[in-house]
Formats: C-alpha cells, structure tokens, sequence
C-alpha cells in the first residue's frame, strides 16, 4: 500500500486493514489528497452543471467555505473522536487517526457519478434514486469511519461505533438537559397579569 491509488483500492475492498496501515504510517498527505479529490469532485459537478446560471461566481465562495469548513469539521472529529478512542481504551495516536479519517471522504467522489445517472432516469425514480444514493454515502461514510477507529485505535467494532456514537449522544444530552432546566425555570416564574 505506497501508492495513493493503492491505498484507495485498499479502503475500497478491505477498509479495516487499510485504515489500520494508513493510521501506522500516518499517511496525513495522502489523506489530505482524498479530502481535497473528496471535495473538489462534487463541487466541479455542481459548477459545471449550473455554470449558466447567474449565481455561479458564487460558487466559487461556497467552495471556499465549504472546503475550510470541512477541514476544521475533520480536525475538530480526529481530535474529539481520538479522546473518546483513549478513553474506550484505544491505543492510537491522534495523527493516525486524523489520517485514517481523510479517507472516510472517499464516498464523496463515488456520489457524482450516481447522480449523474440517477438524473437520466425517469422522473418518478429520480427522487427515490437520490434518496437511496444519500443513505448508501450516508452508511459508507459511516462504515469508514468505524473503520478508521477500528484501525487507528485498535478497538472492537463495537467500541469503535460506541466511540463514533458518543459525541452525538453526549450533544443530544447536554440540549436534552438544558431543555428541561429552561422548562423548570420558566414553570417557576410567577405568573405577569
């Protein structure tokens, strides 16, 4: 696995071994080329469809912003998901795992050419087309990034979906808390009349 397209094919057809040799050799600028072909591919399909339209320029803005986002969103992840990796037990390191993580965009670059065939077909299957190619790039993007855990952290699957689970639900906890101690508040202010 040297090559980038080696590495590719190896995420494509045996993600955990690969996640795990990208997380040793800490293959950051491989990843790096990933994210940026994950990110380029769809944007340039999107901009070369709507190039006649006025809002094009545009475009180029929402890719810029788009991208910076994404690689904030991806180190802010590694950082996060390495912690909650450690705590679980893992035995990673956090450069390995920010690794393993850029080629969980992979996905993204298999996305443009099922939409453009999901446009050809007729239109009373192009909305079920698109939904079933957003859920296969959903579950994929997420089957990679357990096994970007698995592999970089030397965890369980389990654990692995535990950890990838655990900032959302600790999320979903804190606004679950804060719901009911702003209702507890409010129900406890006399009452204005």
């Amino acid at each position: 696995m040297s090559s980038f397209l080696e590495t590719v094919y190896d995420v494509l057809f045996k993600p955990t071994v690969a996640m795990q040799y990208i997380a040793e050799k800490k293959l950051t600028g491989q990843a790096l080329a990933m994210f940026g072909i994950g990110m380029l591919v769809p944007v340039w399909a999107v901009y070369a469809g709507i190039t006649v339209t006025p809002g094009a320029p545009a475009l180029g803005i929402m890719f810029v912003l788009h991208f910076f986002g994404s690689l904030f969103c991806w180190v802010l992840s590694a950082a996060v998901l390495n912690f909650v990796a450690e705590l679980a037990g893992g035995r990673g390191t956090a450069v390995g795992l920010f690794a393993a993580l850029g080629f969980s965009h992979l996905p993204r670059v298999a996305v443009t050419p099922l939409w453009v065939i999901a446009a050809l077909l007729p239109s009373g299957l192009r909305g079920i087309a698109f939904g079933s190619i957003g859920l296969l790039v959903v579950l994929w993007t997420l089957m990679l990034n357990v096994a970007a855990i698995r592999g970089a952290h030397g965890l369980s699957g389990t654990r692995a979906v535990l950890v990838l689970l655990a900032p959302m639900l600790a999320i979903i906890g804190a606004v679950v808390a804060g719901v009911i101690f702003v209702g507890s508040s409010l129900m406890h202010l006399p009452l204005l009349g």
